[in-house]
């Protein structure tokens, strides 16, 4: 099986798949390809993850002049540019595999869509739906078109959670090819605690629904009343400028580090807060994880499925308001303990419920799936904990909640 990641930068999807590449590579070697865009080669190197010391690892070709896409969320006339790329690499995964006989690809991101637009008859893929905005089930969208097509075509839809399966079903998409693990999960190998500075931690694309704007109100708030703290505003995308501008605008500019780091646990493995403000859903989110991971008490906007990560034990659920989240990480700061308290009880969640070997005991059985739908069955087998995690009334489809 072929893991196919095309993106140009790394996000939440994107690290977390090298992360289980690396593990699937070690554990069966020879058995998994990870086939990656030269930018992502290059920033997943610079992150630490070693691609190109893995013998499996394949990067596909250029991509055009003509395509000037530099993070998610393009306006139009750029991903217009992006369609040459990606057709180009569908060739190249075409020729892949009719060279290395390959028995399955597992497309990400956005050649999804594009495999509803053109699909690959040569071998059998599996699509996975990592994408939780409500473009991708808007059934007005094209995205959400073309994504339903491409799961309709494929031999099996992999979901990062449950939810996105229930979505997938009600536009139409057969209960039987839709597979989720119980659990997400993350580089708890990277990500883990170290002695904690009085640092506030926020690491997420800068992108309007991740909300880093909101993040410098929140310093706002917090520095008056604090203004010992000290934060690090992470990560790059559309609002990069503005982020930085706003930020240089501020008393409190010199007490935060703004800007993208290929490997942000430098700095979220010594923060005692992280704080993730997904304007959708928290459920999966990577650098929720990564703080988790960490050992860092959680704040986190109270939306989707969020509950079901973030609890009284590991963190604290807040509005989307500047005020609220203040109140929130003074309140952890004041409370140094019980924080404290908090980051490690994060951290003993992510080794139970996030560990990686239980993703790769879910991804292996997919590899069992067969080339053709067939009746309903559980893609993930109770493993390690599963009977203590499902909650009551729990039933199967496709997957095990």
């Amino acid at each position: 099986m072929a893991l196919v990641l095309p993106s140009v930068i790394a996000s939440g999807a994107e690290r977390r798949i090298a992360f289980v590449y690396r593990h699937l590579e070690r554990r069966y070697p020879g058995e998994y390809r990870l086939v990656v865009s030269r930018d992502l080669y290059q920033v997943l190197n610079a992150a630490g993850f070693g691609l190109d010391r893995l013998p499996g690892v394949r990067v596909l070709g250029h991509r055009p002049s003509l395509d000037r896409k530099a993070g998610a969320h393009a306006p139009w006339w750029i991903n217009l540019g992006r369609l040459i790329t990606l057709a180009r690499y569908r060739r190249d995964l075409v020729r892949l595999a009719e060279r290395e006989a390959l028995a399955r690809l597992h497309a990400y991101l956005e050649l999804v869509p594009f495999l509803g637009l053109w699909s690959i008859d040569r071998v059998p893929w599996f699509v996975a739906i990592v994408d939780h905005t409500p473009r991708y089930f808007d059934p007005r969208s094209v995205t959400c078109r073309f994504v339903v097509r491409a799961a309709r075509r494929a031999v099996g839809v992999d979901c990062v959670y449950d939810q996105i399966a229930r979505r997938m079903e009600a536009l139409g998409v057969p209960a039987d090819r839709l597979h989720f693990p119980l659990w997400n999960t993350v580089n708890h190998e990277a990500f883990h605690p170290e002695p904690k500075d009085l640092v506030v931690s926020f690491a997420a694309r800068a992108i309007d629904w991740k909300n880093p704007l909101l993040m410098v109100e929140v310093i706002d708030r917090v520095w008056q009343r604090n203004p010992g703290l000290r934060f690090a505003v992470l990560g790059g995308g559309q609002l990069r400028g503005p982020l930085r501008r706003a930020i240089l605008q501020r008393p409190w500019r010199d007490r935060v580090r703004a800007g993208y780091l290929p490997d942000p646990s430098v700095v979220v493995n010594r923060s005692l807060i992280h704080v993730t403000l997904d304007q959708y859903d928290n459920i999966t989110n990577q650098s929720l994880l990564e703080g988790m991971a960490a050992g860092c008490a959680i704040v986190a906007s109270d939306v989707g499925e969020t509950h079901r990560v973030v609890d009284e034990e590991v963190g604290v659920r807040v509005e989307l308001r500047a005020e609220a989240i203040a109140d929130a990480i003074l309140s952890l700061v004041d409370q140094r303990p019980r924080a404290e308290a908090m980051g490690r009880a994060a951290r003993d969640r992510i080794l139970t419920r996030h560990h990686v070997d239980r993703y790769v005991e879910y991804f292996r059985a997919l590899g069992d799936a067969p080339s053709l739908p067939a009746s309903p069955r559980p893609s993930f087998g109770p493993g390690r904990h599963a009977a203590a995690d499902r909650p009551a009334g729990a039933r199967r489809r496709g997957g095990v909640l």
